[in-house]
């Protein structure tokens, strides 16, 4: 792609943005006009302008972005109650949004701005430049020229939302289909009672016609009994062609479906690189106007992710990159002195871990100002975490910046804030470390589609919730002398740490709490650096499902991401781990206890690596073992399994088979063929249980091949035993 291709496509995406954030802004101003005092409109028109300021910042269109910045000024003195808007302000306002949106229908068909109503408008705004009167007409006209239309690129241009229609129906048809191929076990079963009713009345039927033969009944009724018993058998084997029919229905239907979801699914996916088209212009913008020097490196742009979720990756990357060429990288001089090379460097990198993505924006600059972030929130009159990871979470509360002075880039502390709301619209979670002196890193993790999920299905008392696997660290059983209690609040004591333990019917109201007498099923969730644990009623099962929105627009219910129609026709409610892990940690800084008030259990004496893609398969494997005495590390397929391997080494290796990525046999033969790992045991539980399969698993260097349909846990712990000596 050359450089007029970019800017084209660059000038496009802007575009989309523009049109999408004017709809916003003016439904925002007609519901402030009914009621001024309306904080969160101001937020929300304070963040549109913000966003396409830094947006037409990155496309070089300095009219839209001069008059964005005024809008943006404009609105955090009304929000921060130094100004009061009045009619004047908002006619100029309404002004605004047309002059915008003129703007964008010329830069469509290739007209300056010069002559636009946008011209000078930033200067009105500021109050610098008398306003028109409202006689001379502020509105911008209807752009006369028509777009001119698009030559073919041999592509098909699809509007978003018949995409999403397009994706619904094949969600309905992946449940439809399910409970379609449920029925042929329905069927199989009238099969065999059909049958068995069949083999019953022969034996009845033969003593009856017995019977009836001795007593001199008529031969019509013994004819008529001899009739019942072949009808009854017609039935049976009618049954049994209908119920194997049935099954072979369901597999196609199912195989049809499944294909049908997957290519809508494929229709939507768009490389990470998409969302980092627009960086390299902004690093190169920032760069010249702070003096500095900054070089951008971009990795694992190839990896694909649904539409929404680049789109969310692109707000974030843009805010993330901005903040480490303004705060992060220093300048030249101060780079030298520090003995660093004159030039920074700000990497984006992309990777799959697991089943979701993990996107970083690192650079090698100063590392965070803690205490200057520490001074903003006193300012502020917000709590002030002791905890430096509790204050990297609070950063992204919006209203925090280590900017002593507003300038055209930063200084505000939205940021970060419109960071987090990006992130969370695409089911993810941020994680920040850093370095003194040596450089930040923000990771954001996220799935990479928001269709389907892998979900752990749990009962909280009549309500089936779904919470996403990628959360999910393991699964418990938790009697009530193991709960203990640490700075007022009870807690669970595991290998890494003592972990905070609540009831999910607490966090989720009018769900009710049930009393406990026993041991409680317990769910450990981690969201980027933090842990929560939480108790439900009973662990149901893990399976795939189709996500739907709970209601139009915004989310009113921050614990809830959507829900699923189940194949048995209930509906489970899909959680958010972000907000359920953030709602039970508590807003108080340093809820979490220390290693000093709760000690955990002591260090295993051997290490046990265990591989397997089911969530259940692999917390049932690590319980078994932890209970045992074993330190127990998880891997969610082969390649996770390899890396962490090489990255801390194991005794012995668990591992399933079928697996994403790297299967069983590819890791057995990788462990193989290190000088490192030859010498590991490798034990393979599996559903694949046929000769040809343990063969296969044998030739692969598996020291023990275990089927799953015949399990037992001491059988798993006695060839451990044997191997590890």
């Amino acid at each position: 792609m050359n450089r007029d291709q970019l800017s084209a496509r660059l000038l496009a995406t802007f575009l989309g943005e523009l049109e999408e954030q004017l709809r916003t802004w003016n439904a925002d101003v007609l519901a402030l006009e009914a009621d001024p005092k309306n904080a969160e409109h101001l937020k929300s028109l304070f963040r549109v302008a913000h966003t396409l300021k830094g947006a037409a910042r990155a496309v070089n269109v300095s009219l839209v972005e001069q008059t964005c910045h005024a809008l943006e000024t404009l609105m955090a003195e009304a929000r921060d109650g130094k100004i009061t808007l009045g009619r004047e302000e908002f006619a100029l306002l309404f002004s605004a949004a047309d002059a915008l949106g003129d703007a964008g229908e010329r830069l469509k068909t290739g007209r300056e701005l010069a002559d636009s109503a946008l011209a000078g408008l930033a200067e009105i705004i500021a109050g610098t430049k008398p306003r028109p009167s409202e006689a001379a007409g502020t509105r911008a006209a209807t752009p006369s020229v028509a777009p001119s239309p698009e030559r073919g690129d041999g592509q098909v241009r699809v509007q978003a939302e018949k995409l999403d229609a397009l994706l619904s129906a094949s969600a309905n048809l992946v449940v439809n289909g399910s409970r379609v191929a449920s029925r042929a076990a329905e069927l199989q079963t009238l099969h065999e009672s059909a049958a068995r009713w069949a083999v019953e009345w022969r034996s009845s039927a033969r003593r009856l016609r017995l019977a009836l033969e001795r007593s001199g009944t008529p031969t019509s009724v013994v004819q008529a009994v001899n009739e019942m018993d072949d009808h009854l058998h017609q039935l049976a084997r009618e049954a049994g062609r209908l119920a194997a029919a049935a099954a072979e229905d369901g597999r196609i239907v199912v195989q049809g479906t499944g294909e049908v979801a997957e290519q809508v699914r494929r229709l939507r996916m768009r490389p990470v690189a998409d969302a980092c088209e627009a960086l390299p212009r902004a690093v190169r913008d920032l760069a010249n106007a702070a003096g500095k020097e900054v070089r951008l490196e971009l990795t694992g742009g190839e990896l694909e992710a649904d539409r929404v979720v680049v789109d969310g990756l692109r707000e974030a990357f843009l805010h993330l990159v901005r903040n480490a060429v303004d705060h992060g990288i220093e300048p030249p001089t101060v780079r030298e002195r520090a003995g660093k090379p004159v030039q920074g460097v700000v990497t984006v990198a992309a990777v799959l871990k697991g089943d979701r993505i993990a996107v970083s924006v690192a650079d090698d600059g100063a590392g965070l100002n803690v205490p200057v972030i520490r001074a903003q929130l006193e300012r502020t009159g917000r709590a002030v975490p002791t905890d430096d990871r509790e204050l990297t979470h609070a950063m992204f509360e919006g209203g925090v910046s280590s900017r002593s002075t507003v300038t055209a880039i930063s200084g505000r502390g939205v940021g970060l804030d419109l960071v987090r709301a990006a992130v969370e619209r695409i089911r993810g979670n941020v994680n920040v470390t850093w370095v003194e002196g040596r450089g930040t890193t923000v990771t954001l993790e996220c799935p990479p589609t928001l269709a389907t999920i892998r979900a752990l299905l749990v009962a909280v008392s009549s309500q089936v919730l779904a919470i996403p696997t990628t959360q999910v660290e393991r699964l418990l059983r938790v009697r009530p002398e193991e709960v203990r209690h640490a700075e007022g609040r009870a807690v669970i004591a595991t290998d890494q740490g003592p972990v905070p333990l609540v009831a999910l019917a607490r966090l989720l109201p009018p769900l009710a709490e049930r009393p406990v007498a026993g041991a409680v099923s317990v769910v450990v969730l981690r969201v980027g650096d933090r842990r929560l644990a939480v108790t439900v009623d009973e662990l149901v099962a893990e399976q795939e499902v189709v996500l739907r929105p709970v209601g139009r627009g915004e989310n009113p219910l921050r614990h809830l991401v959507g829900a699923a129609l189940l194949g048995t026709g209930r509906v489970a409610l899909v959680l958010n781990p972000t907000a359920i892990v953030a709602a039970g940690l508590g807003s108080a800084s340093g809820a979490e206890p220390t290693m000093a008030e709760v000690k955990p259990e002591g260090p295993a004496k051997r290490r046990i690596l265990v591989v397997d893609d089911s969530i259940t398969t692999r917390t049932l494997e690590q319980s078994i073992l932890e209970a045992a005495g074993y330190d127990v590390l998880t891997a969610v397929d082969g390649a996770d399994g390899w890396k962490l391997l090489q990255e801390r080494g194991a005794d012995l290796v668990v591992a399933d088979i079928e697996m994403p990525r790297m299967d069983g046999f590819g890791l057995c033969e990788a462990i193989r063929a290190s000088k490192r790992f030859k010498q590991l045991p490798v034990v393979l539980v599996t559903a694949l249980e046929t000769p040809e399969h343990r063969s296969r698993g044998l030739e692969a260097g598996a020291d023990a091949y275990i089927g799953k349909s015949s399990f037992d846990q001491q059988n798993l712990l006695d060839t451990i035993q044997q191997l590890l000596g």
